[in-house]
């Protein structure tokens, strides 16, 4: 595993993971627990080719269109008080862009 980071597709929270294959094969994955289903997307570039923005495009192409969320407002709101003056929205506690992360409760 090259990562293990937060992602977020507008309010609805997940993770993306890196995998390198014993082949040289590279796959981003996201993963997604919404409304009691399992999302997953994935993205492989086979170890002859393939570049990295390519298999980030497609692999953040899902949406969630619904405008739900699988957080509560008040775990939104922790996430924002965690990253203060950071003009995002994070993801989470652990999203490395955060300055001063804290360990989620």
């Amino acid at each position: 595993m090259t990562f293990n980071i937060p992602q977020r597709i507008y309010n609805v929270y997940g993770r993306s993971l890196g995998i390198e294959g014993g082949d040289g094969s590279r796959s981003t994955v996201g993963v997604f627990d919404y409304k009691n289903r399992l999302y997953q997307i994935e993205a492989k570039a086979l170890p002859s080719g393939g570049s990295p923005a390519d298999i980030l495009r497609f692999q953040q192409s899902l949406v969630f269109t619904d405008g739900g969320s699988n957080r509560s407002a008040e775990q939104i709101r922790a996430f924002h008080e965690a990253c203060p003056g950071v003009a995002f929205n994070p993801a989470g506690f652990d999203d490395p862009r955060c300055p001063n992360p804290r360990p989620e409760r």
